[in-house]
């Protein structure tokens, strides 16, 4: 049977559309659970505690803004506890960005057996809860009968209290943060340095650049989709601390290392607080950490467009 060129184009579509969508009762049978299980555990629990933010616990009566007020006006110490997450999350972000950075170059010139071992070495701590890390930073900064207080007595000092001032309260949570997110965060900037094309920088052997040019020109923008990815899992994750904080400093000295999960954690345990309190400060929270994976996630699209 002939076809003209309309009809033949008429009828390859008929059997393109077929083809394509014969197994997709299938898929979304197979998608079935993966859906209810989201729906049930993640889209319901959300809804409610949206609606219940807006509540008054007790009795369930309509209070509109009342609970995000009590937040912003009456207890300050909220806002408070976002300067403290945002002063922390900026220093510790910064510091495993170079010290990752720095160690993934020297993992990437260590191409050899032991180079292995130690890739495998600094990513233990990743594995090690911030519970368990913080009970081994505490026999390092305990004021009772730490590793420090020991030395200080040994030497004649008087012991250091890690509580009693801001910067030594600020080194007692970010020295265990850091030793738990190094190693991995080194081996994701090992996986975009070796990643790089060696043609780049033979290219720039041909033309007399030096070590430092081509740490500039090459290396570091290769490097800006990854660390992109780190910055948004090290803020969406610090600004969530909550274990290393409420263990080595409980939020002092004066709720200046009190942070959010733990302001809220501390306020569902107080009687005095409204408990939907609990439920609106969780729900800011989410929404700023969401707020910045949008204009991450924007930032990573835009540059794989542009390679494009």
């Amino acid at each position: 049977m002939e076809y003209t060129f309309d009809e033949y184009q008429v009828v390859n579509k008929k059997r393109h559309n077929r083809f394509k969508y014969r197994g997709s009762k299938t898929a979304y049978l197979m998608l079935l659970p993966a859906f209810v299980l989201l729906s049930v555990f993640v889209i319901l629990p959300l809804v409610l505690a949206v609606v219940r933010s807006f509540q008054d616990y007790n009795t369930g009566a309509w209070v509109g803004f009342k609970n995000y007020n009590y937040l912003f006006t009456l207890d300050k110490l909220y806002l408070k506890s976002f300067l403290n997450a945002l002063i922390m999350t900026a220093i510790i972000s910064a510091l495993l960005l170079i010290f990752s950075f720095l160690f993934a170059c020297v993992l990437r010139a260590m191409n050899n057996k032991f180079g292995k071992v130690v890739k495998v070495l600094i990513y233990v701590p990743f594995f090690i809860s911030g519970i368990i890390a913080s009970v081994i930073f505490n026999l390092i900064f305990n004021y009772g009968g730490g590793l420090i207080t020991s030395i200080c007595v040994l030497l004649d000092k008087d012991p250091i209290s890690f509580t009693s001032t801001t910067p030594l309260a600020y080194i007692a949570i970010i020295a265990p943060t850091l030793w738990l997110g190094f190693g991995y965060n080194t081996l994701v900037m090992y996986a975009g340095l070796i990643n790089i094309p060696e043609d780049y920088y033979n290219a720039a052997n041909v033309d007399g650049a030096n070590s430092f040019q081509k740490m500039i020109y090459i290396t570091i923008p290769n490097m800006k989709n990854y660390t992109v990815l780190l910055v948004i899992n090290m803020v969406t994750a610090y600004m969530q601390m909550m274990e290393i904080p409420m263990m080595m400093t409980g939020g002092a000295p004066l709720d200046t290392t009190l942070t959010p999960v733990l302001y809220l954690f501390n306020s569902f345990r107080d009687p005095s607080r409204p408990d939907n309190v609990t439920i609106a400060g969780a729900i800011i929270l989410m929404l700023l950490i969401m707020a910045v994976n949008i204009v991450v996630f924007k930032t990573l699209r835009t540059k794989r467009s542009e390679d494009a």
